[in-house]
């Protein structure tokens, strides 16, 4: 597979684009961490949400195990605070919940942000490039086997724009159907550097 050009316009235009994709993949690389950061954002309540069902769990939790030493009243007294430790820790737990959940939500909205545009750009273009490469390949293969340039140059006179096929000479058809080796090189050669390849030598008898 012959991913570049051989010929030197084409070549450049052909990683002029390649660049151009590859910033647009940047581009929404950054875009989706952008997105992530944006939504994880919403997960800063979850740190208030911890210090504080842990500043609650601590203090109570001490609370009631200086009260549960009180003589006689001591076990009684103390289940109410025990009960606020508790809803402490459950103030804990639904602050690592929100920033799990949120964590999660915002990986996916960063993913789909960055992931869409690039797959479908870069899948699109992956496809034209590969089938040009390939393309070209079997063509370069082909360019110097017998009886190519008259292949090559009939392909021209279908594929190429009359303006072109004027430069070649006035009769380019008539030069193709009377075999003018001259015309047909010409020809040939227009169609090999439509596809971004070198003409194929010019053997001499």
């Amino acid at each position: 597979m012959q991913w570049y050009a051989e010929t030197r316009s084409r070549r450049t235009r052909q990683i002029i684009a390649d660049l151009i994709v590859l910033g647009w993949v940047i581009l929404w690389v950054l875009v989706g961490r952008w997105g992530f950061g944006l939504v994880n954002a919403l997960s800063r309540p979850a740190d208030s949400l911890r210090s504080a069902g842990s500043g609650v769990q601590d203090r109570m939790t001490e609370i009631a195990g200086n009260i549960g030493d009180t003589p006689l009243v001591g076990d009684r007294l103390e289940a109410p605070f025990t009960g606020v430790a508790n809803a402490g820790g459950a103030l804990v737990s639904a602050g690592d919940s929100l920033e799990s959940a949120v964590h999660r939500v915002a990986t996916l909205v960063g993913l789909l942000t960055a992931g869409v545009p690039i797959v479908l750009v870069l899948g699109v273009y992956l496809l034209v490039r590969v089938a040009s490469a390939r393309r070209s390949a079997a063509m370069a293969a082909f360019r110097d086997a017998p009886g190519s340039a008259e292949l090559l140059a009939l392909r021209a006179l279908v594929t190429q724009k009359p303006a072109r096929l004027a430069k070649v000479g006035e009769d380019p058809l008539g030069g193709w159907r009377s075999g003018d080796q001259e015309q047909v090189s010409a020809l040939a050669a227009l169609e090999l550097r439509r596809l971004g390849l070198r003409a194929a030598p010019v053997s001499r008898v």
